[in-house]
């Protein structure tokens, strides 16, 4: 049998223009490799697609430039380029420098990778290293030694070998090129080379210069560039390859593959050699277990971590084992692990939901430890977004009464710890913290702790308080236990809606008990009241003002549908919703419209920021027809497949197949699902028939069957 090579259908440009916010990078790296490539583009260039020029190449901590030119100028030295002349492959890139006429490529594995350049021919050849951040840039015996501390980094450092070459300009210090809003200067590296053809190989390490040359010594210096690239494919097409799917156009396939890719960068794996550096700064064995850092889990655990618990296990348990590392080193999980520790980003303590649906999933690791760990984040941690350490106040308030307390829209804030951007977010920090709430609870009844597992149920149902009847929205509560006095749903809380909600307004949060959704139903009126609310989420307007104003208020609710929002995280569950109210039918029409309108192959396919594969993890989840609602449950959403097969290859052996013929065109609608031959009675799919193997055949149609699952 032939077999694919899937890098083919892996379009790094994809996103490269951002809708509002952030664009994507075309990088190069292995799946979850620490050596990672991407073109720099011009600084403050937010959409990188429409950089006129290539100002040159990360390589770790440095930025390389070719060129014929003779002085280290990085604004001199930049190139336009063409992307009709360019290749961007997760694999390698290939791009035609026009200013001076200097082909380059590169590709990357792990943690090393090779850079090749053509120069035109009896041009001088010339190769700028920038570092990014600087603490130290030396040239010796043929190696460039580079090393920079960035914020929540350990010093990373580069070994790059460049062969025959002469240092003509050492230590030269020029404006930040990596960051040129900062003042203060970077130092730069003048080479030249003999003839018109360079490769340049390099490995990078957080242990130091000894442990980065050792590494090159073991891999970039024995490899040619055909090797690396061969080992980089490779490794891509075992990722890409355990799902195979027919039907669709060559586009839709793009979009999905890319998107595969997106979602299996991250985390990066930053063990060399068998050993890290861990939040403790100190040397670490890992003892099989990749140390793996780089993660936004606010966005992740909603998609990311549970599409690579099915296609990756072993990344995902070596993800588990560094956060408990984490937890032992530091005395937190993680929230945003970076190389040098946690970032206290954004809100709630999530990796309580990686860990639990995990261990519901029958994933092997330390319970007991993970249990204190996420024990002591509930009890002892505090809950103000953006901020970390021990609970405060407003924290009490919660185990005490159940809810974080809000202020007046008007009024002065009284705690001194509530970060004076990102403010309070109370009623998203209650129904976020709700839901970890109950995966404590749920780890706690794994464990046979009863008494606890009952509190924190009790305490993942409290958020209800905040629902609001009168005017059918969550409402926030002032700490004297009433409602804020003036409020508006969609309108509230100022940028962002940062007093009461996290990016987004109360449309969308009245749907973010991802753990409740029975309560969140009854709350809201019942079935028929519920589907009717999300009926008009889709198609709420602004009150007659323009959509800039909207957006003005809230940039990161692009991907607008109404008041639905595909480009930012707690809009993602919200299509598989009517499931739960009868009206499966619509969850089948709305994926397929989100699929269409927002997710493209083109350099604006991404309607959001990507978050480290938050996005795209959406996406092929929704494409392959399930998506986890909540986690946890150990249960995936059934909504409607973009393709006529899907093949899933599981670790056990065994693959679970996707039957839905016509699902590529417009029969978008399910008119009768079996697993196995057997009838399903419920759009729900466990984690353990997934693991089964099988086949799930969905009987698809041009209209809906409005009575099943009804």
């Amino acid at each position: 049998m032939t077999r694919i090579d899937y890098t083919q259908y892996v379009n790094t440009n994809i996103g490269t223009i951002g809708h509002l916010l952030q664009a994507t990078a075309p990088s190069v790296l292995s799946p979850h490799g620490a050596a990672v490539i991407a073109p720099v583009f011009r600084a403050g260039m937010k959409d990188k697609y429409l950089s006129d020029k290539i100002f040159g190449f990360t390589c770790g901590s440095a930025i390389l430039t070719p060129t014929c030119q003779t002085v280290p100028d990085y604004e001199a030295t930049a190139s336009l380029y063409d992307h009709d002349l360019e290749v961007a492959r997760p694999d390698h890139y290939e791009v035609f420098l026009e200013s001076e006429g200097i082909e380059e490529r590169h590709t990357a594995c792990e943690n090393y990778g090779v850079f090749e350049f053509a120069y035109p021919a009896n041009a001088p050849a010339r190769l700028m290293v920038y570092a990014k951040n600087c603490q130290e840039l030396r040239y010796e015996d043929g190696f460039v030694y580079v090393t920079a501390t960035e914020e929540f980094s350990l010093p990373m450092t580069t070994v790059l070998c460049t062969g025959p070459a002469q240092a003509e300009y050492a230590d030269v210090l020029l404006p930040n090129p990596h960051t040129p809003e900062k003042k203060e200067p970077a130092k730069a590296l003048a080479l030249t080379f003999a003839g018109d053809h360079i490769a340049v190989s390099f490995a990078v390490s957080s242990m130091g210069e000894e442990s980065a040359k050792a590494s090159w010594e073991k891999d970039a210096k024995v490899k040619s560039y055909d090797d690396v690239l061969l080992a980089c494919k490779e490794k891509w097409n075992a990722v890409l390859g355990k799902v195979r799917v027919s039907g669709g156009s060559e586009d839709r396939k793009t979009v999905f593959y890319t998107a595969l890719y997106r979602a299996t960068c991250r985390m990066h794996n930053y063990s060399v050699d068998g050993k890290y550096i861990g939040f403790d700064r100190q040397i670490h064995d890992d003892e099989g277990f990749g140390y793996h850092v780089d993660d936004g889990i606010w966005d992740t655990y909603r998609g990311m971590h549970p599409l690579q618990l099915i296609l990756e296990p072993k990344a995902h348990r070596d993800t588990l084992e560094s956060y408990l590392r984490m937890y032992k080193q530091s005395g937190w999980l993680p929230r945003f692990p970076r190389l040098g520790g946690n970032a206290p980003c954004m809100i709630g303590h999530h990796t309580v939901s990686i860990l639990a649906e995990s261990a519901v999933k029958g994933v092997d690791f330390d319970l007991a430890l993970a249990y204190e760990a996420v024990r002591k984040n509930a009890m002892e941690r505090t809950m103000l977004p953006w901020r970390d350490g021990e609970a405060d106040e407003l924290t009490r308030c919660y185990h005490e009464h159940g809810f974080f307390p809000g202020l007046e829209e008007d009024e002065e804030e009284t705690c001194e710890r509530v970060h004076e951007f990102e403010n309070r977010q109370s009623v998203a920090v209650t129904i976020e913290q709700a839901y970890d709430d109950w995966c404590v609870h749920t780890l706690a009844k794994l464990l046979g702790k009863e008494e606890d597992a009952a509190y924190f149920l009790e305490r993942s149902l409290k958020y209800r308080r905040l629902y609001d009847e009168k005017i059918g929205f969550f409402h926030p509560m002032k700490i004297d236990g009433t409602f804020t006095q003036v409020y508006d749903p969609k309108w509230c809380g100022g940028q962002g809606g940062r007093k009461y909600y996290a990016e987004n307004n109360a449309y969308i949060y009245n749907f973010a008990a991802q753990h409740d959704v029975d309560g969140m139903i009854a709350l809201h009126g019942g079935k028929e009241a519920f589907g009717k609310k999300l009926d008009n989420l889709f198609v709420e307007q602004y009150d007659g003002v323009l959509k800039s104003t909207f957006l003005m208020q809230y940039p990161d609710a692009t991907g607008l549908m109404g008041q639905f929002c595909m480009g930012n995280e707690p809009s993602f569950h919200i299509p598989y919703l009517y499931n739960y109210c009868g009206q499966a039918w619509k969850t089948q029409r709305k994926i397929h419209e989100l699929i269409d309108l927002w997710f493209t192959n083109s350099p604006l396919g991404i309607c959001g920021d990507e978050d480290g594969g938050a996005m795209s993890a959406f996406l092929a989840f929704s494409a392959m027809g399930f998506y986890p609602v909540n986690p946890a449950s150990g249960v995936y959403d059934i909504g409607s497949p973009v393709f006529d097969r899907v093949e899933i290859d599981l670790e056990n052996g065994k693959t679970f197949t996707i039957n839905a013929q016509g699902a590529s065109g417009k029969e978008k609608y399910i008119a009768a699902a079996t697993l196995n031959g057997q009838t399903m009675d419920k759009p729900i799919l466990s984690h353990a028939q997934l693991m089964s193997g099988g086949e799930m055949t969905l009987c698809m149609s041009l209209h809906p069957n409005k009575a099943l699952w009804a």
